[in-house]
């Protein structure tokens, strides 16, 4: 099935884009793989808030809370790989 279970934080390679996955929580942490520039795309989440920034070349992504728990809105995000398109959905 290509199931990988990582550990807090996981590198991925996806083409020729970079993509850095962690919760978030440690903030100097998340700052830092943000501004390096060693990623095309960070995703993130620990705040609930769903958004889209840039920094430079990187694009950050949050994609709230697929749970709703907190917010009462469930949400994800999507990267469309080939057009580079970012989309988000409330479930």
């Amino acid at each position: 099935m290509g199931i990988e279970i990582r550990g807090n934080f996981a590198e991925i390679q996806e083409g020729v884009i970079l993509i850095g996955l962690l919760h978030g929580h440690e903030e100097p942490l998340l700052h830092a793989l943000i501004t390096g520039g060693g990623f095309d795309i960070i995703v993130h989440g620990h705040t609930h808030q769903p958004g889209v920034t840039r920094s430079g070349r990187t694009v950050v992504i949050n994609s709230g809370e697929v749970c709703g728990y907190l917010t009462g809105i469930a949400t994800v995000a999507t990267f469309d790989t080939l057009r580079g398109g970012i989309t988000s959905h409330t479930l």
